[in-house]
Formats: structure tokens, sequence, C-alpha cells
């Protein structure tokens, strides 16, 4: 199966995964109600999650085929560039409620995202 193909399958059963666990717990836990309050929710910090991954994943094989001796440099820039995606994305939701709902889920979902990413990048550089 071509490399690219077999990431972005992981990368998309780690998102499903993870989401209908983090759905389940939030539901079991009864705190769907503060959603509203945060004007995110749980399907848009997954989407978001997964589509920054999936740039980071796709340059990060591209920075392997094109420069194999830089794929570590490469992905540090590509983190960089996530991290501050990630902090404009969530900044309007940050400190808006007491509970610091949004706050958390959101570090639940870019933790997962960065394992995702990290994954990634050892079996590339390992690769080479």
């Amino acid at each position: 199966m071509n490399k690219y193909l077999k990431y972005i399958l992981l990368l998309l059963a780690v998102a499903g995964g993870t989401y209908g666990i983090h759905h389940f717990v939030l539901e079991g836990r009864g705190s769907q109600q503060y959603w509203v309050q945060s004007g995110y929710s749980l399907l848009s910090l997954y989407f978001f999650g997964f589509i920054a991954s999936f740039f980071v994943t796709i340059v990060v094989l591209l920075g392997q085929w094109t420069m194999p001796k830089n794929v570590g440099f490469i992905f540090l820039g590509v983190m960089t560039v996530k991290v501050i995606a990630s902090y404009l994305f969530i900044q309007d939701g940050l400190n808006k409620s007491e509970n610091d709902f949004i706050e958390y889920n959101f570090l639940v979902v870019f933790l997962v995202f960065l394992f995702s990413d990290v994954f990634v990048a050892f079996k590339v550089i390992n690769e080479g």
C-alpha cells in the first residue's frame, strides 16, 4: 500500500476513534450543554485537528521525498506553524467560561493529533 495512503488512513482511524470515545465520555458526563457557550463544537475541534495533521503528514512525507536528511527540521517547522494556527483557531474560545471546558477539550484533541504527528515523523525518519 502506498505510504501516503497508509498514513492518511491511520490518521482518519485515529481521528474517528478518538472522536467517538470523546463524544461518549462527554455525553456520559452530561457536559454537552457547555458547547453552546463556547461557540465551538467537538466536531469542529476534531475537523481542525484532522486538517492540520493531514497537512503535517503530507509535508513530512514530501520532505522525506525531496530532502530526506532534513525531515526532522521540516517536522519542527511545520509543527510550529500548526501550533500557531491552533492558537489562532481557539483564541476566541479561551477564558469564556468558569470551568475551562473548551480549554480542556481542545487540549485533548490537540494532544491526540500531536501524538499522531510525532508517530508519522518517527516512522518517516527511521525509514530513511
